[in-house]
């Protein structure tokens, strides 16, 4: 729960500190993986990525990304790895420094490039959580 809590603090800043990164003062550090599966991962969250992604893989239910329930097995799942869905296959997953060549960024998008926005039949994310997101593979995605 405190990691939710941080992870709420930690949205609040980057949105209110977005605003402020075009006069001229330092953009907020990146988000860190903790931070993400903290606060898009819990089934407790309104995006509820493991209410799909713990499952089993299926094309159908999550593309074919099963994530297991833990912190580990989610960037176990998603770091090195292409996709293997019907829709987006090959597509890698995570491409280090580069979160618009990421599928794991996309999916977040209105229009991912392949396959549907995500999360499905859950609310879109907020500005604020994709922009974690992306600066979390814009800074390299690393396990932390």
């Amino acid at each position: 729960m405190r990691a939710l809590a941080h992870s709420a603090l930690r949205l609040a800043l980057i949105t209110a500190t977005g605003a402020c990164a075009s006069s001229g003062s330092s953009a907020p550090a990146p988000a860190t993986f903790t931070e993400i599966y903290a606060g898009l991962f819990p089934v407790n969250t309104k995006s509820q990525c493991n209410f799909c992604h713990s499952l089993p893989p299926n094309n159908k239910s999550n593309g074919n990304l099963s994530m297991g329930s833990e912190r580990s097995s989610a960037y176990a799942a998603l770091k090195g790895k292409l996709s293997a869905s019907t829709g987006c296959n090959g597509n890698p997953l995570i491409v280090p420094n580069q979160a618009e060549n990421s599928l794991f960024f996309r999916k977040f998008l209105e229009n991912p490039g392949c396959g549907g926005q995500m999360p499905l039949g859950g609310d879109v994310l907020t500005d604020a959580q994709r922009e974690m997101v992306r600066s979390w593979i814009a800074a390299g995605a690393k396990d932390d």
